[in-house]
């Protein structure tokens, strides 16, 4: 009997054991419960929250790295060319010009000496500005004299674009003000600002244009010269003679007329001194001739 009484004791002790166990699993379960549920939460914010900055940041590189991979150099070029026709040259590099889809900005020609010059401003595609090159050398004779200069503007077109897009960011929120504002200082204020904000993104449009133009075409400066060599003919030599003597013989006259002229201004000019010296001359002379005569006389 107190065998049995002890197996009893020893079995309800270890039950109860056992459901204190439990009870203090659960109470642990549901305390460690909602801890793990707000981590998953927390997990899962800290996991959005990353790709929205991302994505953000991934839409400006997006934004900027076309800027950055397209580089915009501006190309000059100065060639000079020494030609046989220039009339020929230059209708050879209009004809060029348009085929490589360019077009002429100024043309001119003009004379020095025996010697025909022509200069040519010319505007072509970026892409055929090396090619355009080789193909007008070959129109010149002898080696031609080139430069060429090159100017990367990338930064600048970058900011230019930076500036223009807070700009338009500027503009909307004006605009928004302007549909909300109510009194008319506040109306006006706004519409100046409008106005001013405007005005300066148009001045960045008209920038960022430009450096689109000169990065796309390139400027070939042409300087084109034909010199004029003659060769003179046996007729044109007979005529050359002829006219040389005539040359020569109008000359003279020329100078006979002149040195007598001259002589004739310069009596003139001393005549005040040189006829009262003429007179007194004439009167000695003739007083010695009298007296000659006397003497020859009295012999």
């Amino acid at each position: 009997m107190g065998r049995w009484i002890l197996c009893f004791s020893i079995i309800l002790l270890l039950l109860t054991g056992c459901s204190s166990t439990e009870e203090h699993s659960s109470e642990s379960a549901d305390m460690a419960g909602p801890d793990t549920d707000e981590m998953d939460n927390n997990a899962g914010k800290s996991k959005e929250a990353p790709s929205d900055g991302s994505q953000s940041q991934s839409n400006e590189v997006s934004e900027i790295m076309p800027l950055q991979a397209e580089r915009k150099v501006i190309f000059n070029a100065n060639l000079s060319l020494t030609v046989e026709d220039l009339p020929q040259a230059t209708d050879k590099l209009n004809q060029l010009t348009t085929s490589y889809k360019g077009y002429v900005v100024e043309e001119s020609t003009y004379t020095e000496g025996e010697s025909v010059f022509g200069s040519m401003t010319v505007r072509i595609p970026q892409g055929e500005f090396y090619s355009f090159l080789d193909k007008a050398e070959a129109i010149g004779k002898g080696v031609p004299q080139k430069s060429i200069t090159g100017s990367d503007v990338t930064e600048q077109y970058i900011d230019l674009n930076s500036r223009l897009k807070a700009k338009e960011a500027v503009m909307k929120r004006l605009e928004g003000f302007l549909e909300e504002a109510t009194k008319t200082e506040d109306l006006l204020s706004i519409s100046n600002d409008l106005s001013r904000v405007q005005e300066e993104i148009e001045q960045l449009k008209g920038q960022i244009n430009y450096l689109d133009n000169q990065s796309e075409f390139s400027t070939v400066t042409l300087s084109l010269e034909q010199q004029k060599i003659t060769v003179p003919t046996f007729a044109e030599n007979e005529f050359s003679t002829l006219a040389e003597a005539k040359k020569l013989f109008m000359t003279t006259a020329n100078g006979l007329l002149s040195f007598g002229s001259k002589t004739i201004v310069f009596l003139i000019g001393l005549s005040p001194i040189l006829l009262p010296l003429m007179a007194i001359g004439i009167y000695f002379f003739i007083r010695y001739r009298k007296k000659t005569k006397k003497a020859d006389q009295t012999f």
